[in-house]
């Protein structure tokens, strides 16, 4: 990562509002730990909408009350502010405070707003493993998924048909969904995409086409059955592990969903990062709702090689998050509130 996970969200400036409102992706969740400083003022009833904050602990009469169970002199009033919170939405949590079934260490990680309860012993190995890890990073990084080899703990996604929707080499699309398509249409290039997708990715293409440039699809949806032919062909030629890197297995790639599509060309003897449509693309995407999904750099949590033809439909306000701070899906998701 070029920017430590500390400093994401004081570049990025996101607000709590605006990532709830995007809903569950993949298994559950969706972007990016703030600076030690800044974590804690996510949990501030003054970030959340007036409804949600009505609906907070009065911490004035919750604190006090854990403030027994949370006396260690390394948690600050903040943090204890931050547990009372979750604990009031997860009272297992409390009675295992109560049980003294938490240890400092648990406490320090659950205190952090995007960290997940079911997580907890991850966070816990990822540190082990990685002791020069704060535990933002360690969070983050688990959350992401970096603690698991690739297609070795596959899950499927809880709702395929979400536009948040998160499929990659940890999450896989059920063999038999086929989401509602619309033909992008003639001008468009090949292929079809969710409704949604299909109109924007035509109002970028319009947009793009006033000032001189072309962007056409030549990859839209795929079937799970195309998407097995695919893959199996490229085995027939290379190993499956130098395959894995640009294709994905059947039922784990994006273009299942409809919401993805690979622009003007799909080959990296292409260059399509040196184009005038590239440099369109990463300037203009996310005001469209699409981003480029597999980002150099990035290899290590998508699993994939530098694609810089390939675009994926998040809509307008994720895409922007992810573009402007340089972050790839996974490292958005990985930061939302647990």
């Amino acid at each position: 990562m070029h920017k430590t996970v500390t400093q994401l969200l004081l570049a990025g400036g996101l607000c709590l509002a605006s990532l709830t409102a995007a809903g569950a992706a993949g298994p559950e969740a969706i972007p990016a730990p703030p600076p030690e400083e800044l974590v804690l003022e996510l949990w501030n009833p003054m970030a959340f909408p007036q409804e949600e904050a009505e609906a907070l602990p009065d911490t004035e009469e919750k604190v006090p009350q854990l403030s027994a169970l949370l006396a260690w002199e390394g948690l600050s009033e903040e943090q204890q502010w931050a547990l009372a919170v979750r604990m009031e939405r997860e009272p297992a949590l409390l009675e295992r405070l109560e049980q003294g079934g938490l240890s400092d260490a648990q406490l320090v990680l659950l205190a952090l707003p995007n960290a997940r309860t079911d997580r907890l012993d991850r966070y816990l190995a990822w540190r082990e493993a990685h002791p020069e890890d704060s535990p933002e990073n360690a969070v983050f990084s688990v959350n992401a998924d970096r603690d698991l080899a690739f297609y070795s703990a596959v899950s499927e996604t809880v709702d395929p048909a979400g536009t948040v929707v998160l499929v990659n080499k940890h999450y896989a699309l059920p063999a038999n969904y086929v989401p509602e398509l619309e033909a992008l249409g003639y001008g468009y290039g090949s292929g079809s995409l969710r409704p949604e997708a299909a109109q924007a990715f035509r109002a970028m293409a319009d947009a793009a086409r006033a000032e001189g440039v072309s962007l056409r699809s030549v990859s839209a949806y795929r079937s799970y059955g195309s998407q097995k032919i695919t893959y199996n062909n490229y085995l027939k030629k290379y190993k499956r592990s130098v395959v894995d890197n640009f294709s994905a297995r059947p039922g784990h790639s994006e273009h299942q969903t409809g919401l993805a599509l690979d622009i003007n060309v799909a080959s990296s003897k292409a260059h399509f990062e040196n184009t005038k449509a590239f440099a369109w693309l990463k300037a203009h995407c996310a005001e469209y709702g699409f981003i480029l999904r597999y980002d150099k750099g990035k290899e290590a949590v998508t699993g994939y090689r530098f694609e810089p033809w390939h675009y994926r439909y998040v809509g307008v306000d994720i895409a922007k998050a992810c573009m402007e701070q340089g972050l790839c899906y996974e490292e958005y998701l990985a930061l939302l509130p647990g």
